[in-house]
């Protein structure tokens, strides 16, 4: 096997494979440059690619995460239950509060805040079966929701998390994703395809990490536009990656005993404390009585959706399901990487029976009552309290799509992601054509890009075609619901605002302490935005430096600075779109992956049975 490389450059410790390090780090960075270079070019690829993938590989990756959650289930009540994720006398190394807090933080914080409103609330107002009554929907909403957020991804984290424990504890191989595959390639881990599976899970942690600091930017920016008006955009957003990414590098230097742990707790707490509040001034009894019945309807929704591919669905609800449930499975098995081994590297000492049981149904508890406490409190504003807030400015919509300015020409959409370039002043030249206004060249949208008709190449407009001035709107005062569906104006009406990061601080305007609260909203994010970077940055570096359980000081640097300029550089590029597809795509190798990690695993832990294990990992276990 190629030792990991050990160096002292001015003073500071770095470590690294020879192979993973550089083919990682180069192809992450070709890709950035790319993006950067071709920003239109590789945002027509990613949506082709973002569409092909769901068309052809739905049932794939339903039936594999329907796979992964039985597969679990079996591990824990099976014979292999008892096998402990290191030598047979060793002790957890966390405590189960610590241990819970630091899984949780690194696994989905973000996502829940980020979506805790949103996401129900979208359910509700857009049923994926239409013609619910108000109530119907509701109850569906969450039930989809949780379907999302709860058994199935943590089941396809414990079985990432579990293998490479077990193979790095028990076994006595790197913590890698290579060591993974011993029971079926042998020796051909150390070479080439152990190289190869690596780099592959090295760029998924990265890319993943690089989209959730995209995210969490935005709703940190939100939440600042909204309690201190502070403008959002992408030089507020790029700021702000870097002050965090600050933070979880001096996290990062202070080790995973002290800065990753506590503020793993903290953020938690926070969170927590969130949560109950907005329980005891929201509407309590219903949140008790839809507590019950979510999980209820979660249960009986569960098998349904978990083989559901909408084979003989309308073209409508094929679309809702690539949308949202085939979205959310390809991105917690690209997520699964950098979760599985964070997870993994927090775990040793515990039995296959009590890992399983803790990260599949704790997580999910936790889930049910954050989405319920959440989404329903959301919902409750929008059918019983009918709660309008205070006047919003709606920038007016006309056909095409196209928004209005106030001296009544027309610009491309400034939806998050809907076209590539906006606010360029166009012409209406047919139903689904458009005229530059400037040189009347006849465009087209291609991929969510707008290009020229006659040869489909990227349009560019010039400085003068770009629109710069204030749009035509109304002011309206707005249910949370219509807020979210509807064409919301900044401040300055320049632009339309970010609603979907918004979402969780108007639905706290409806309550009292808004300011304090929607302030603990924003910490909230920002911890678990440092977690999650300094947590993936650990990963990064155990990956990149061949399966370093401790790696070097300096390389942790490295990958903690690199995610942030990762992170600042696509979305100052308009690349977030790309990189969000991108992590997407590169599920489906990976899904592939974790299917054949599940069959060595399985070998594995029967091996460890009959104890029919080589000499030196014998002597590991047995010390």
């Amino acid at each position: 096997m190629k030792k990991a490389i050990r160096k002292s450059i001015l003073g500071v410790e770095i470590e690294f494979h020879p192979v993973v390090f550089p083919v990682g780090a180069g192809l992450i960075l070709t890709f950035v440059l790319l993006t950067v270079l071709l920003p239109h070019r590789a945002l027509m690829l990613f949506n082709q690619m973002k569409r092909a993938i769901p068309n052809h590989f739905s049932w794939l990756y339903i039936i594999s995460m329907t796979g992964f959650l039985f597969f679990a289930l079996y591990l824990a009540f099976s014979k292999f239950g008892n096998i402990k994720l290191g030598k047979d006398s060793e002790k957890p190394e966390f405590s189960r509060l610590t241990w819970f807090s630091m899984l949780f933080s690194a696994g989905m914080g973000i996502g829940m805040l980020f979506f805790g409103v949103a996401e129900p609330m979208h359910h509700f107002m857009s049923p994926p079966v239409p013609g619910l009554s108000p109530q119907a929907a509701a109850n569906q909403s969450l039930a989809i929701t949780l379907v999302h957020w709860c058994l199935h991804p943590w089941a396809l984290y414990a079985v990432v998390a579990l293998s490479l424990a077990y193979f790095g504890f028990r076994r006595g191989l790197p913590l890698s994703f290579r060591s993974v595959f011993f029971p079926l390639l042998g020796k051909r881990i150390h070479g080439f395809m152990g190289d190869m599976i690596d780099v592959l899970a090295l760029l998924a942690t990265l890319f993943g990490l690089a989209t959730s600091l995209g995210i969490g930017a935005k709703q940190v920016n939100a939440g600042l536009t909204h309690v201190f008006s502070i403008p959002q955009g992408a030089v507020v957003q790029v700021v702000l990656i870097a002050v965090i990414t600050m933070m979880a590098v001096a996290s990062l230097v202070s080790g995973l005993h002290v800065g990753i742990r506590r503020l793993s707790e903290l953020n938690v707490g926070l969170a927590g404390l969130l949560m109950l509040f907005l329980f005891i001034v929201g509407p309590t009894i219903y949140l008790l009585d839809s507590l019950v019945q979510n999980i209820g309807s979660y249960i009986q929704d569960l098998p349904h959706r978990s083989f559901w591919t909408a084979a003989y669905a309308e073209k409508e609800r094929t679309e809702w399901l690539e949308n949202w449930t085939v979205f959310y499975w390809g991105w917690w098995i690209v997520w699964s990487p950098f979760v599985g081994m964070f997870i993994a590297r927090v775990s040793r000492g515990r039995t296959i029976r009590e890992f399983i049981g803790g990260v599949l149904l704790i997580p999910t508890g936790v889930s049910i009552v954050w989405m319920t406490v959440f989404g329903n409190t959301a919902i409750h504003q929008e059918m019983f309290a009918k709660f309008k807030h205070s006047k919003h400015i709606m920038v007016r919509d006309e056909a095409s799509g196209l928004d209005v300015t106030q001296d009544g020409k027309f610009t491309t959409p400034d939806a998050m992601g809907v076209t590539d370039p906006k606010n360029i002043l166009v012409e209406k030249a047919g139903p689904e054509t458009l005229r530059s206004a400037a040189r009347g060249t006849t465009l087209v949208y291609r991929n969510g890009v707008l290009v020229e008709k006659q040869n489909h190449k990227p349009y560019v407009p010039s400085g003068r075609e770009v629109f710069k001035g204030k749009y035509r709107t109304v002011e309206k005062k707005l249910t949370l619901g219509e807020y979210l569906s509807s064409p919301v104006a900044n401040k300055q009406k320049t632009g339309r605002h970010d609603t979907t990061s918004t979402a969780l601080f108007l639905m706290l305007d409806g309550y009292p302490l808004s300011w304090l609260t929607s302030l603990l909203a924003v910490l909230c994010v920002v911890l678990f935005f440092v977690t999650s970077s300094d947590s993936a940055s650990l990963v990064a570096d155990m990956i990149a430096s061949g399966g370093s359980k401790n790696p070097a000081l300096g390389t942790r640097l490295f990958w903690g600075i690199l995610e942030g300029i990762l992170a600042a550089v696509l979305l100052t590029a308009g690349g977030l779109v790309a990189l969000r597809t991108g992590s997407i795509t590169l599920g489906l190798p990976f899904c592939i992956l974790i299917i054949m990690m599940c069959v060595s695993l399985h070998r594995g832990l029967n091996r460890d049975l009959r104890e029919d294990l080589p000499e030196q990992q014998l002597r590991h276990i047995k010390d």
